[in-house]
């Protein structure tokens, strides 16, 4: 007995013996579904309706299980990820599928298992609505050359370009690398087309790649962008590894020629919608199931639809009461790709013009704090890089203390004692880790310990000039010394000789001249060199 008939016979009923039991009216069955199905899909929006359709279309084959993410019907349907949610449990109910969840857990999705007869009807009531669908005959499945990939039609819902556009390549979903391409959304197809790019560019079978280069040119965020790589490397497309200078080099892939020229097809061949500003979802979506803009102020928008996004905002806006200085002069920016994600709110003390008169000692350090960049600060404080603090925890710690008219003068050099005790194992012991203990420390003082022998680096620089100005002293004092030396032993020698020159009775005449008593040859020497340097050195010289 067929599911149809097993969820309209009513004549299964306990007081009957099996062998008196009326056997199941199947076509009062069928209609009875019909009815359901129809009275279903009339009740369904546009969108709705759209969902269920592709989500039908998108089966490899009836009656079998497969895998379904919501993000990659989402992308397809071009709708938003709350919609895909609220028709999904409509379709299960009235009985078009089963959805179980997926045997690796839920972040990899569920597994869906469609019934044949009833998706049939409903993509049969979806023809009529929209004429999507080529066949006349409703015998979809038995046409010759149909395959998994080009069963069912890519091209729905009301969009104004409806021409039918055949799949080129069929997808084998056995082979691991079709059936990756065939969970890619379109993030995913530009990774994978930037990874094709490069190979090609540099000839090699090895390429170095940045995480954030691939995410910033893919239009995506860099969480996406390494898990699309990690599932790269899963399917044998190539080889994944750490740079080997280190993981702010990037990594370094080992391509395997052939899933990766397949997966280099796949992305010619089924290309990724291209990436616009105007709209996070592709032009063809019916303006009934878009996100409104953040800052909506149309009086006729239902700012209730969805409640999260305004409110939320307003919360954050409000950190502060005071009055922006920089509001006055504020020109709004046009949307672009490189703020998609955009930065979170700050204090107007931050966004402040710090070029100003107006600008403190407060202020030129909150500006030179959070200026300092992940790399910079890995350069820095490499130790307090490898705890997982980094600029993300200054700014929060820079927020919360400006909010409170509290000093952040001693952050930098904190940082600095902070490194210091854990290169000399000095840090304290943290139950949830250095940097916890840090950040809490520094968000609520200010200031960290100066534990004994540590001098910042101004205080070193300070001590090593002093230490060079010492140095530099003792060395011009030797300096004299060995000059005053070699003129001494120069006068010397010629002191020699000139006394050698000199004969017996010239050098009695010269003593004669000393007005105190010459006993012994040492104060006769004293003497003609006293004689020697007042008369003759300095009259020559």
């Amino acid at each position: 007995m067929t599911a149809t008939a097993h969820k309209y016979d009513k004549y299964d009923s306990g007081n009957c013996d099996d062998q008196y039991q009326v056997p199941a009216d199947t076509d009062h069955l069928k209609k009875l579904m019909r009815r359901d199905i129809a009275g279903f899909y009339n009740r369904l929006s546009v969108t709705g309706k759209r969902i269920l359709a592709a989500l039908i279309q998108s089966a490899p084959t009836m009656n079998e299980p497969f895998p379904f993410v919501v993000s990659s019907l989402q992308h397809s349907v071009k709708c938003s990820k709350l919609s895909v949610l609220r028709s999904l449990p409509k379709g299960e109910k009235t009985g078009l599928f089963k959805r179980t969840d997926h045997q690796a857990g839920r972040r990899h999705g569920s597994i869906i298992t469609l019934y044949k007869e009833r998706c049939e009807f409903f993509l049969s009531l979806y023809k009529q609505e929209y004429g999507l669908l080529l066949d006349t005959n409703h015998d979809r499945y038995q046409k010759q050359g149909v395959t998994n990939a080009d069963r069912y039609q890519i091209n729905f819902g009301n969009r104004h370009d409806q021409t039918i556009k055949t799949t080129c390549h069929s997808l084998n979903l056995s082979d691991q690398t079709d059936a990756l391409f065939s969970r890619l959304s379109d993030q995913g197809k530009r990774v994978f087309g930037i990874i094709a790019s490069i190979a090609e560019q540099t000839e090699q079978d090895e390429i170095s790649l940045v995480i954030q280069s691939i995410a910033r040119d893919a239009a995506c965020s860099e969480v996406t962008a390494r898990r699309v790589i990690k599932h790269g490397h899963e399917a044998g497309i190539y080889t994944k590894r750490t740079h080997q200078r280190g993981p702010r080099f990037g990594i370094i892939l080992k391509l395997n020629s052939g899933p990766m020229k397949r997966m280099k097809e796949l992305v010619q061949a089924l290309p990724a919608q291209a990436v616009t500003n105007a709209d996070r979802y592709q032009p063809g979506v019916t303006e009934h199931d878009r996100y409104h803009d953040r800052n909506d102020t149309d009086p006729d928008t239902k700012h209730d639809r969805y409640p999260v996004t305004n409110a939320i905002l307003a919360d954050k806006q409000g950190l502060t009461p005071r009055q922006s200085r920089a509001k006055s002069n504020s020109v709004p920016q046009p949307d672009t790709n490189a703020d998609r994600y955009q930065n979170p709110v700050l204090l107007d003390r931050q966004i402040k013009n710090l070029s100003g008169s107006e600008e403190n000692e407060e202020e030129r350090w909150a500006h030179r704090l959070l200026s300092i960049s992940t790399d910079e600060f890995q350069i820095l404080w490499p130790r307090l890089h490898d705890e997982r603090f980094g600029p993300d925890q200054i700014r929060q710690i820079i927020q919360h203390r400006l909010s409170f008219d509290e000093t952040i003068l001693d952050i930098e050099n904190s940082l600095h004692a902070a490194e210091w005790e854990l290169g000399h194992d000095t840090f304290p012991e943290a139950r949830k880790g250095p940097c916890n203990y840090l950040f809490a420390t520094l968000k609520s003082k200010g200031t960290w310990r100066r534990p004994v022998g540590f001098l910042t680096p101004n205080e070193q620089a300070l001590a090593n000039a002093k230490k060079e100005k010492a140095v530099i002293r003792e060395l011009q004092e030797l300096d004299k010394k060995k000059s005053k030396e070699a003129e001494q032993a120069a006068n010397d020698e010629k002191f020699e000789s000139w006394l050698a020159g000199k004969t017996s009775e010239e050098l009695e005449e010269i003593d004669a001249r000393c007005s105190q008593r010459l006993s012994t040859e040492t104060t006769k020497r004293a003497w003609r060199k006293s004689y020697w340097t007042k008369n003759i050195y300095k009259g020559a010289a």
